[in-house]
């Protein structure tokens, strides 16, 4: 029970990283792309905004409810696999949403997402929930700011 949801979680982990990686960022840079909002509104609010974007995307909603749904024959298996999916989903959702809405948060408790919007580059950092996957794939930079927290 424990293995298998530890499992899910990490695959979780992956598939947050591989979707944001692949299909919001390479995928997302193309205008006519399904993923488009991504860079073109989310990614461009938060540099305008220091981090900031008080959007909640439906389609980022969708999406994971696409996900689960997609993943859910995983429950016939095993189904505490899927709850480790499941789980990491929408702790994405909360954390990404919270994060957004307080930068200063996650500026102290996300850094490794703060670095993703506002680091020199943001084709590195792709987790949000955990940065275990791009510590796995070497894509996790760490940058230094002059900034303040409250």
């Amino acid at each position: 029970m424990i293995f298998e949801l530890a499992l899910g979680l990490l695959i979780g982990n992956l598939l947050e990283w591989a979707v944001h990686k692949y299909l919001l960022h390479n995928l997302g840079r193309k205008r006519a792309s399904l993923f488009s909002f991504h860079w073109g509104v989310h990614h461009r609010n938060a540099r305008r905004n220091k981090f900031a974007d008080a959007k909640v995307s439906h389609r980022e909603l969708f999406g994971i409810a696409f996900l689960c749904l997609l993943a859910s024959p995983v429950l016939f298996v095993s189904p505490w696999a899927y709850t480790g999916m499941f789980v990491h989903a929408m702790l994405y959702l909360v954390i990404h949403n919270y994060a957004h809405r307080n930068p200063d948060w996650c500026y102290k408790y996300l850094r490794w997402h703060y670095d993703h919007h506002m680091g020199k580059d943001q084709n590195k950092n792709w987790c949000v929930v955990h940065p275990l996957s791009d510590y796995i794939f070497k894509t996790r930079r760490k940058y230094e700011y002059n900034r303040k927290t409250k």
